[in-house]
């Protein structure tokens, strides 16, 4: 148990370090000059190709690439909030997020959450009547740490509540390559229609965690975004997202994720075998719909 990343094992090693070593060799140039605008244009447009197994049409021109899905995450937050504004997010989150939110100076304001289907819209719509929310950061597939997916007619509806109510999300699709069903991979952003959706993503759960290689796009929020992408560290190892491109658009890429969703699924299973008989009695674990989460809850008198 650890990290939300699976087993090193499981990737390609030998197949990221001749993607890197060929990148290094075929644009040797990158090494030698500072890092342009936000992103190889390579990159951008593979990305934009994978984009489609989400339902996303995107113009690569308004992907940012970013160091890793945090940093994608804190440029979106940092584009629609200010110090001291509420965030409302998912519980339990990602410990991460609070971290986020913490060092922006932002409050996090709880937003139930199923362990199956992801966050209440219905308490969501509540707290966007009463509390001056300005931001939403979800998780809708695979959500972390609960596993939880949300339904497609909950992610319309959730676009729908967003778009009434004039409040971005932020949403991460970190997990949405691991889910089991196509249904489940599916963005709440190909149901928004007023640009209200930023969505952030990166590789480190699918092709290449030593990469840190994540992307943004951020809807009608993307000028802002661009404006304050100097300040969080200007651009990226060139070298490397050239790599990151030659590995998304290899043939193989399709059946290495889903070589890796069937060698997940068992080891996923043996763990809450695992829990079954070695927790105390009582204890709950979740079943998630694919990834590499798993949330437990101990019984009641049990100081966890």
């Amino acid at each position: 148990l650890g990290a939300a990343c699976p087993s090193a094992s499981l990737f390609a090693e030998a197949r990221i370090r001749r993607a890197l070593s060929q990148a290094t060799l075929r644009h040797r140039a990158l090494l030698t000059q500072y890092a342009g605008g936000f992103g190889e244009e390579t990159l951008r447009r593979a990305i934009a190709r994978r984009a489609l197994a989400m339902g996303l049409t995107l113009d690569a021109r308004d992907i940012v690439a970013t160091g890793g899905c945090n940093e994608a995450l804190a440029l979106c937050l940092r584009a629609v909030t200010r110090p001291g504004d509420t965030v409302a997010l998912e519980s339990p989150t990602s410990f991460g997020f609070l971290q986020i939110l913490e060092a922006q100076g932002l409050r996090a304001l709880e937003i139930p959450t199923h362990p199956r289907h992801g966050l209440s819209v219905d308490a969501l719509a509540l707290a966007l009547q009463t509390q001056p929310v300005r931001a939403l950061l979800a998780v809708p597939t695979l959500q972390n740490p609960l596993g939880g997916c949300m339904p497609v007619a909950e992610r319309r509806r959730l676009a729908q509540l967003l778009a009434r109510h004039q409040v971005p999300m932020i949403e991460d699709v970190i997990y949405n390559d691991l889910a089991e069903r196509d249904e489940h991979r599916r963005a709440v952003k190909s149901f928004d229609s007023e640009g209200l959706v930023m969505v952030c993503g990166s590789f480190a759960k699918t092709v290449a965690p030593g990469l840190r290689v994540g992307w943004l796009e951020a809807g009608r929020h993307g000028a802002e975004v661009r404006r304050i992408k100097p300040a969080f560290g200007g651009g990226n190892t060139g070298v490397v997202e050239m790599a990151m491109a030659e590995l998304l658009t290899q043939p193989g890429y399709e059946p290495g994720l889903r070589r890796l969703r069937r060698a997940l699924a068992p080891r996923m299973a043996e763990a809450r075998d695992l829990v079954a008989a070695h927790f105390p009695r009582g204890t709950r674990i979740t079943d998630p719909a694919g990834g590499i989460m798993l949330w437990a809850e101990m019984p009641a008198g049990v100081d966890s």
